[in-house]
């Protein structure tokens, strides 16, 4: 049996197109996160920040961080033999044909110090940014925003209380009171859980909707089938095919997501940040700031989310596999997934605006997949419940297993000459 199945992988291990595919890919996504790191070494400044005064923000660190910026205020005054309480008043009040003056050495050090008061003067300003956010008026503006009445308007009301009361828990708890990249400044959240995951997703998509077609309609394609299926494994091959197909599938999420993290995390340093909460309140890139619906730092949120994508993705090759054992053409296959992935993503918008079913059918994997960033956060729109990302796992691991069941049973039956 594992031969069988090590003959059935080296079908899409060998197949050009897909060779060809994953290299471009990897290469796109090392181009994207290269060409993007313009600002690398200024985001390791979070990391001296948290080293040096760790990465809670209490009254004690505040002290020790403001005491210190004053002694470089001291030394900034030294360098250009004025009186500076910002760094800004000096580079606003700096002429042009005066930064010949300074050399790179000293205009280092007023970067350094520009960062550092931006930190300061953002961690400062935290109680009073947070304490301007109602969450109801949140509530009513997204009803608003998506013109929602009737049961629709309600359910969604009534999860914001619930995650008003989460939002609560996590500012007594100080959760958002942790070091992170300056999300408005940097966009760092958008920038990893957004576009490059979802770079990720659809690459890996591709991938493994043509592989696991390739796999699974190969002797059909090839006018082989009467062939293989008569021989003393017969039709149950197709069961091998279905573990070669998630074996292919397994191999390629891992080397794409080895690839293209790999690069990002040797690019950009997050050493000390691993241990800070997703929902630190430097987190904030939009009008609201990232709030999960449990404490989650920064390297749990990042390794479940690798886990979504791994078990969605997973799910398109059941689904894949379901189809092509259908069909036996892998092109109408290939065509047939983009558009139920296409069907399924755009569906809720057919919904009426007063109905609970603009939700329900909300839950689906690619409205998860193309949602990846705002997964586990209760600051995301119409799919910010908190049950969303495990309810659509289990209801649609239901429906692939029970589709490729009836499929498997259904070809076992049928008359394939």
């Amino acid at each position: 049996m594992m031969r069988i199945i090590i003959n059935e992988c080296k079908k899409a291990l060998t197949s050009p197109i897909l060779i060809a595919l994953f290299i471009l890919f990897s290469a796109f996504n090392i181009f994207v996160i290269i060409s993007s790191s313009d600002h690398k070494e200024e985001l390791k400044m979070v990391n001296e920040i948290i080293d040096q005064y760790g990465k809670d923000i209490t009254d004690n660190s505040m002290e020790r961080f403001e005491s210190d910026i004053q002694m470089d205020f001291a030394e900034l005054s030294r360098m250009t033999g004025s009186e500076f309480t910002s760094v800004y008043e000096f580079l606003d009040g700096l002429r042009f044909e005066d930064q010949e003056k300074y050399n790179d050495e000293q205009w280092e050090f007023f970067n350094r110090l520009q960062l550092k008061e931006m930190y300061l003067n953002t961690a400062k300003s935290i109680d009073e940014s947070y304490g301007e956010i109602d969450i109801r008026k949140t509530a009513e503006s997204e009803i608003k925003k998506y013109g929602l009445s009737g049961n629709a308007a309600e359910t969604l009301m009534n999860e914001y209380d619930k995650f008003s009361e989460r939002f609560d828990e996590m500012v007594n708890n100080g959760e958002h009171k942790q070091w992170f990249f300056a999300g408005k400044a940097y966009f760092m959240h958008s920038f990893l859980f957004k576009t490059v995951f979802l770079h990720i997703i659809i690459e890996a998509l591709l991938l493994i909707v043509l592989s696991t077609a390739l796999i699974t309609t190969y002797e059909f394609e090839n006018k082989t089938h009467l062939v293989a299926y008569s021989t003393k494994r017969g039709r149950k091959l197709m069961k091998n095919k279905l573990l070669a197909s998630l074996a292919i599938a397994t191999t390629i999420i891992v080397f794409l997501f080895a690839i293209t993290l790999g690069t990002f995390f040797t690019v950009f340093d997050y050493s000390q940040i691993w241990n800070t909460s997703i929902s630190s309140a430097f987190n904030w890139e939009y009008n609201f700031p990232y709030v999960a619906w449990w404490d989650l730092s920064v390297g749990t949120f990042l390794i479940g989310l690798i886990a979504l994508v791994f078990i969605v993705l997973l799910l398109f090759v059941g689904l894949t596999f379901a189809l092509s054992v259908v069909v036996k053409n892998s092109y109408i296959t290939f065509f047939s997934i983009a558009a139920l992935f296409i069907f399924m993503w755009l569906l809720p918008s057919f919904m009426p605006t007063s109905s609970i079913l603009l939700f329900v059918f909300a839950y689906t994997l690619p409205t998860l997949l193309l949602a990846i960033g705002s997964s586990f956060m209760g600051s995301s729109g119409l799919i910010m419940f908190e049950n969303f990302e495990w309810m659509t796992i289990s209801c649609w691991t239901v429906i692939t297993l029970a589709v490729s069941f009836m499929s498997y049973i259904r070809f076992k039956k049928i008359d394939i000459s």
